[in-house]
């Protein structure tokens, strides 16, 4: 019993250690954050820019926040005002010990662009934010302008749904020692750079502030447990081919997946258009930012 409180104890100290060392920079903190204040947590923002409203909406992943899209905000907030949100569960915002669904982010979207905004609005979306963004978007056209995607998941990934396999990890990984030590070593192996085909342009200061992101808030493992056991996974198929709205699919050029996603999306919908940008895989807003731009433009 004793070597066993021991180790507990151990375990819970650098569970500890980690979590403030990771937030010990205060990487993510500035000085115009605003807040919304959201039913289920208070999620944060930024405003920059004037003219016709335009809505960021990051990939939904431990490590995300709004500063995946520092290196294209600036430049169209010279033309519109600009929207970049933290998702409930991820970077500044609240992290509430919670399941999160797709169906959370679907009104969160909705509401926030009701209420902050308060027109209709262009949403540009990230991997698979955009799964929510189309249910959003479903339930309420009359909010949305335009959708873009930037590498959306597979619609085939909207099949896959909570098992017992999956229910009993999720029940493992709620306690709060042994589930805080299983997230971190999962957070410690993250390996974003994988998604990434120009490696150079992931740099230590963005690793810095992803692993920050990983562990913020109350309950940061809750958003990890719902996305590793599906629980925001749904098929969107119905919803995106209702959708009126011009849908724009931009993926980078050495995404394996980016043909097969594409064609996975114009059977449904036939009315998306696509746009396919060199030198990028996942994230071609980083990694090739200019032809994103001059790319994104067009349609905007």
């Amino acid at each position: 019993m004793m070597v066993s409180s021991s180790a507990l104890i151990g375990v819970s100290l650098l569970n500890k250690i980690m979590s403030v060392h990771a937030v010990s920079k205060n990487l993510l903190e500035k000085d115009d954050i605003r807040e919304f204040e959201w039913r289920f947590g208070n999620i944060k923002y930024r405003k920059q820019g004037h003219g016709n409203p335009i809505l960021l909406v990051h990939s939904l992943d431990v490590a995300s926040s709004s500063e995946e899209w520092f290196k294209i905000v600036d430049e169209l907030s010279e033309s519109y005002t600009v929207y970049s949100i933290d998702l409930l569960g991820c970077g500044l915002s609240e992290k509430p010990f919670m399941t999160y669904t797709n169906h959370i982010f679907a009104q969160l979207i909705c509401d926030f662009i009701k209420v902050v905004i308060g027109k209709r609005t262009t949403v540009i979306s990230s991997g698979n934010s955009s799964s929510f963004v189309i249910s959003a978007c479903d339930n309420d056209n009359t909010l949305f302008e335009k959708i873009i995607l930037i590498s959306p998941e597979k619609l085939s990934n909207g099949y896959l749904i909570p098992g017992k396999r999956a229910r009993t990890y999720k029940a493992i990984l709620s306690t709060s020692i042994i589930g805080n030590l299983l997230y971190n070593i999962a957070v410690f192996r993250l390996n974003i750079k994988n998604d990434f085909y120009r490696k150079e342009k992931f740099t230590k200061e963005m690793l810095a502030k992803c692993y920050e992101a990983a562990h913020r808030g109350l309950s940061p493992k809750s958003l990890y447990s719902s996305l590793v056991c599906f629980y925001t996974k749904k098929n969107i198929k119905f919803e995106l081919s209702q959708i009126d709205n011009s849908i724009i699919i931009f993926e980078g050029k050495y995404n394996k997946d980016a043909s097969n996603i594409i064609k996975e999306y114009m059977k449904v919908n036939p009315a998306i258009e696509t746009i396919i940008v060199d030198d990028s895989k996942k994230y071609p807003h980083i990694e090739n930012e200019e032809e994103f731009l001059n790319d994104l433009n067009i349609y905007l």
